[in-house]
This record gives structure tokens, sequence and C-alpha cells, in this order.
């Protein structure tokens, strides 16, 4: 699996919520290089306010947050494989979830 991703502006939320992570979070902790774009991070029911990453910082979000990349963004991502895993699983199911929705 690349450690890069390459995103348009994408609010994952739902995706969260459709691939039935646990609270609608996501549950892998992320470390990343922004090369460009922009990503807030949110951790909702909490009172840990927004943190938002621009091209050239490097950051570390924790699990059980909500990430919006706000622009076109170019990152790369080191995080624990089976972390991953589990994100990337949610997303898949969160896709198959859509499109059984749109052909219903």
């Amino acid at each position: 699996m690349t450690p890069f991703t390459v995103t348009g502006p994408l609010d994952c939320t739902e995706q969260y919520k459709l691939g039935r992570c646990p609270g609608g979070v996501c549950p892998c902790p992320h470390f990343f290089y922004v090369f460009e774009g922009r990503i807030r991070c949110q951790w909702p029911d909490s009172d840990i306010p927004d943190e938002v990453v621009s091209a050239g910082e490097v950051c570390y979000f924790p699990a059980g947050h909500v990430m919006i990349y706000e622009e076109a963004s170019l990152v790369l991502e080191l995080n624990p494989a089976a972390a991953l895993r589990d994100c990337m699983d949610a997303i898949e199911r969160a896709a198959q979830n859509a499109a059984g929705a749109t052909t219903s």
C-alpha cells in the first residue's frame, strides 16, 4: 500500500459512518507530512479544537478523529499497518454501502 494520499477536497465524515467505524470516527492514528493542500481534523463529541495543517507541515492525529481535506492534497502518511487496514476496510464498506443506496 502506498504511503501517499492524493485526493481532491473530501470530507470523510460520511465514509466513517457508512463504513461502520465505532463512533463514526477514524480508528487509525496518522503521522504525516503535507506536501500540498490543507487538512482539517475534528474530534466529534469532544472539547478538542479543530486542528488545521497545511503544505510544509508535519502532524500527528490520534485515532478518534474525522479528517476533512479542505483542498486537493498530497500527503505522505506513516500509519500502523493494522489500524490503517481497519480504516481502509471501513472506507471500502462505505463505498459499497453508498453504491447499494444509489442502486435501490
